[in-house]
């Protein structure tokens, strides 16, 4: 990963049928701060919402990082989709700048080290990243759920590709300000 060195809070926050996974950068290598919340109460849209809500409230960050479930390589459900926009206009209301990575642009990122599926692009972050190499999981097999923890890679994935595209200008980004 290369690109300009921020040292702004950025927070990504990845949804699932689960929970909520989010990790809080400091900078490119930093983290600060990982979690994969459960998601109680019917995991509807406002519960999931209110969850990503008050993850954004206790972190403060500068920039909040999402998935871009507007572009077509999306595979993400419609609930999911509902709460990430919620989460977006409350942080722009909060003067939180948001970006927004499709999977392809991700992909793209990790591509000079070889990545490219999911699981590809979380060893690498989990050989760049020590604090966060023990959280790996096992290789999945077909019959086996997706282990929760791949959510923090996906989002770390989000964040790394914000600092890898930072020298682009934001609109290129799709990003939303806060104003």
């Amino acid at each position: 990963m290369s690109g300009p060195c921020k040292r702004e809070l950025v927070l990504a926050l990845r949804p699932s049928c689960r929970g909520i996974a989010y990790v809080l950068f400091r900078g490119p290598g930093s983290p600060v701060q990982w979690a994969v919340k459960d998601v109680r109460g019917g995991a509807t849209d406002d519960v999931r919402f209110s969850a990503m809500r008050k993850i954004v409230d206790e972190h403060q960050p500068d920039v909040l990082v999402l998935e871009d479930c507007t572009s077509t390589d999306a595979r993400r459900g419609k609930r999911m989709w509902l709460a990430q926009q919620k989460v977006e206009t409350y942080a722009i209301s909060q003067t939180i700048e948001v970006c927004c990575y499709s999977r392809k642009r991700i992909r793209e990122c990790f591509k000079p080290h070889r990545a490219m599926t999911r699981y590809e692009i979380a060893k690498v972050i989990a050989t760049q990243i020590h604090a966060l190499s023990h959280r790996l999981p096992p290789v999945r097999k077909l019959w086996m759920d997706e282990d929760s923890r791949m959510g923090l890679f996906d989002a770390a994935s989000l964040v790394l590709t914000h600092y890898w595209d930072g020298s682009q200008p934001p609109s290129e980004r799709r990003a939303s300000h806060g104003t």
